[in-house]
């Protein structure tokens, strides 16, 4: 319930998501591209032929002081013009973010030249610093996309760049607006500085609707902590890989099995 693809910064087309899902002998997978919606018509055809569920989705990237959330938006309208609008914006943003970053690393003078054009090359959809990790591990200038990120691209390292972003009350309201239960995705990585409850609370009366309780780094007291939440609350429980296909190790999907009945109890909650 948590896939991303190269619609956005995943190595697999939405085809290839569905087909290694249904391999895989998964009833569902959902569709959740970085700021982006542009797979999905893919994805649905590829499901339909497959004979496995796909759920539409898109995962937002938001910020609160410098801090970041992710959030998830399940069985978002992805045909609705306000969002597919709002979605060209942010992908515009990107591209002026990677130029900036680019232009960053290479004043550094500590590899050989990168550029624009063969980051670009990498990124079938949305453009997105995984694919200048990629050009750098690939000319040397690490051992490891670890490395890339450490010394290069995350906060406070020389080539990073902040980059155009909703807070995520911004994103729950657009997901809401365009059909889509709005979640909290891997909450393990939001910093200590807020405290998950109080922020759970907050944005649930904006229209948060659920956690994802399931997720490669949750660890088991985690995901106790994420479900006592959730049940606590009143949130729809959600999890998933978070697979961005060759990544980082991968692929990843159906390394998390999230039961269906969590799935069916989003659409019963849908149906309300």
């Amino acid at each position: 319930m948590h896939i991303h693809s190269t619609a956005s910064d995943g190595t697999y087309t939405p085809k290839q998501v569905v087909n290694y899902a249904a391999k895989k002998g998964l009833t569902a997978v959902a569709l959740t591209d970085h700021d982006t919606v542009d797979g999905i018509k893919e994805g649905l055809r590829a499901a339909k032929r497959a004979g496995i569920e796909l759920v539409p989705g898109v995962e937002f990237s938001t910020e609160i002081s410098s801090e970041s959330f992710h959030i998830v938006g399940l069985y978002v309208n992805h045909k609705k013009k306000d969002l597919i609008k709002l979605t060209q914006e942010i992908g515009n943003s990107r591209e002026i973010r990677c130029k900036k970053i680019i232009a960053k690393i290479n004043a550094m003078n500590v590899g050989p030249e990168i550029t624009f054009e063969e980051v670009n090359e990498l990124a079938s959809g949305v453009i997105g610093r995984p694919h200048i990790a990629t050009v750098l591990l690939r000319k040397g200038y690490v051992n490891s996309i670890d490395d890339v990120y450490i010394k290069y691209l995350n906060r406070g390292a020389p080539g990073y760049v902040p980059r155009f972003k909703l807070t995520p009350k911004e994103a729950i309201h657009v997901l809401k607006k365009n059909g889509a239960t709005p979640i909290l995705a891997h909450p393990c990585y939001i910093s200590n500085k807020f405290n998950l409850k109080d922020f759970l609370i907050e944005h649930q009366k904006e229209g948060l609707e659920g956690i994802e309780v399931y997720y490669p780094t949750h660890s088991r007291q985690q995901t106790k902590l994420y479900k006592k939440l959730s049940e606590e609350l009143g949130l729809l429980m959600s999890g998933g890989s978070d697979c961005h296909g060759e990544l980082n190790g991968g692929p990843f999907i159906g390394n998390i099995k999230v039961s269906y009945k969590l799935l069916q109890k989003i659409k019963d909650y849908r149906k309300k």
